[in-house]
């Protein structure tokens, strides 16, 4: 070979021995499996931002510390959303539920676990003590008496963006409710009356509102929905003093409600259905004639007595014991009226013939007369002439008779009430 042509096997790389290789394939296939993984880590860190918001919830998102979205589209409610990974932008969820607060210890006299079994005369005699000011809980009236009581009161959050802004916690949305609702109870008391609150007579809308405008002006994004009384008390040493007022104020009313219900028995029994508007006009007539105004009485008296003769005033039928005398008296005077159209007929048959013969007409109407004494239910008693001495020995069996007459008509005169009843 000539020296001046080049040598090639001189030139070429030295071949790589066999461990260099399978370690320069294994690089190859590492490289390329961390490729993949970041490219799956890049797409799972680019939709980890997903999130959903259930029924109980809101959300907003924040995109370096600010609020994503125009102002009225910032909440976010149940659904499922994308939203860009941390920390481009951070989800916050606020809890929408209502929840409740009670008030147990800061308006009451202080109990222990010891307490708890004691009944209402043994705490009146273990607390009758002067009130502690650190330990007790009380309300100041409107009238500088002291109550104790316990509420529970129910709030939301309705703006979430106030309240991420302005609160940003549950525990201190807690704080806050319990202070501003303490406040305002100690305002709505203060215009109230120990009597008033005793009987659980609060102004609850007031109470809310003044809570609630507290809070509006803290733009807290809470609402207040409900605030209840749970328990009420006077102090425990003046206890037995207020049981004995509300004893006989339960006392009063249960005589007052019974008063009315025999008021409405009798009015009832008097004139039914109709007693009311009757009763009204009886006293409108009694007004009008204490005011000496004679032509106002002159015609409530003619509406009394068109009520009474038509047993029907304002729609309303009259019953009772005034229809009863009213449908009495009907009957009374009609037996009266056919009594005296008979008596006068017969007086003016008997005209005639006592002007022609009066001696015969008077000896008649003697025999009738006699006849009608002598005939009905009567005991007669003759003398013969001579001295007269009379001794009455009446017949038991007439007396009998009279007494079982006597019975029957009561007896009747009770079926006839009952029935106009």
């Amino acid at each position: 070979m000539d020296e001046t042509s080049p040598n090639i096997e001189a030139d070429a790389p030295p071949a790589l021995d066999p461990a260099q290789q399978s370690l320069s394939e294994a690089l190859r296939v590492s490289f390329g499996i961390l490729k993949i993984v970041m490219v799956v880590l890049l797409i799972a860190y680019a939709f980890s931002g997903t999130f959903s918001v259930g029924s109980n919830e809101v959300a907003l998102r924040l995109r370096f510390g600010n609020y994503v979205g125009s102002p009225g589209q910032r909440v976010l409610e149940r659904g499922t959303y994308l939203a860009a990974p941390f920390p481009i932008e951070q989800i916050v969820k606020v809890d929408t539920r209502p929840s409740t607060l009670l008030l147990e210890d800061e308006f009451w006299f202080e109990t222990t676990k010891n307490d708890s079994g004691l009944t209402r005369s043994q705490l009146q005699f273990q607390k009758a003590g002067p009130l502690h000011p650190l330990r007790d809980g009380s309300l100041i009236t409107g009238d500088s008496n002291i109550v104790h009581a316990k509420w529970a009161l129910t709030w939301r959050i309705t703006d979430p963006v106030a309240y991420l802004t302005n609160i940003g916690s549950k525990e201190v949305a807690q704080e806050l409710v319990t202070l501003t609702s303490q406040q305002g109870i100690v305002h709505s008391i203060a215009r109230l009356t120990a009597d008033e609150i005793l009987r659980g007579i609060v102004n609850r809308e007031q109470m809310l509102g003044l809570i609630q405008q507290r809070l509006d002006d803290m733009r807290t994004g809470i609402t207040i929905d409900q605030v209840t009384l749970d328990k009420v008390s006077a102090p425990l040493r003046v206890m037995r003093s207020f049981d004995a007022v509300t004893s006989a104020e339960s006392d009063r009313a249960r005589r007052i409600v019974a008063a009315q219900q025999e008021r409405a028995r009798i009015l009832g029994e008097t004139a039914g259905e109709a007693s009311e508007p009757l009763l009204d006009l009886v006293n409108a007539y009694s007004q009008a004639t204490e005011l000496e105004d004679p032509a106002h009485a002159q015609e409530i008296e003619t509406l009394i007595d068109t009520a009474l003769l038509e047993l029907k005033i304002n729609d309303s039928v009259i019953g009772g014991d005034v229809a009863r005398v009213m449908n009495k008296a009907q009957t009374y005077r009609t037996q009266i009226t056919e009594q005296i159209a008979t008596e006068a007929q017969s007086f003016s048959q008997l005209l005639p013939q006592y002007q022609l013969n009066p001696r015969l007409v008077m000896t008649k109407l003697w025999e009738d007369a006699r006849e009608q004494i002598l005939t009905g239910d009567v005991e007669t008693f003759y003398t013969v002439p001579g001295q007269l001495e009379l001794q009455f020995n009446r017949d038991p069996e007439i007396q009998k008779e009279r007494q079982k007459e006597q019975l029957r008509s009561q007896k009747k005169a009770q079926e006839d009430a009952e029935s106009n009843r």
